[in-house]
């Protein structure tokens, strides 16, 4: 079975894209997603102002009472203790 490339330049809305993606198989559907991936810049992305502003007080409450927290490593072996 051979394949052609055609390259076709219509308007499409986004839900009318995501129809589409539906119908693909989940092979089909994994080879979107690593384009997707690698075609995407950190720069791409916006970070909402309130996600933002909810790390910088989780920030400050940390800098508060720095001694309150675990690390992950201090978390891990209470985890591997109770076993």
């Amino acid at each position: 079975m051979s394949t052609q490339q055609i390259l076709l330049n219509v308007p499409v809305s986004f839900e009318q894209v995501i129809d589409l993606v539906k119908q693909l198989s989940p092979a089909e559907k994994q080879q979107l997603s690593e384009v997707l991936l690698t075609e995407q810049s950190f720069d791409d992305i916006e970070i909402p102002e309130e996600h933002k502003e909810l790390v910088r007080e989780r920030i400050k409450k940390y800098e508060g009472m720095p001694g309150s927290y675990f690390t992950w490593n201090e978390i891990e072996q209470k985890l591997d203790a109770r076993k």
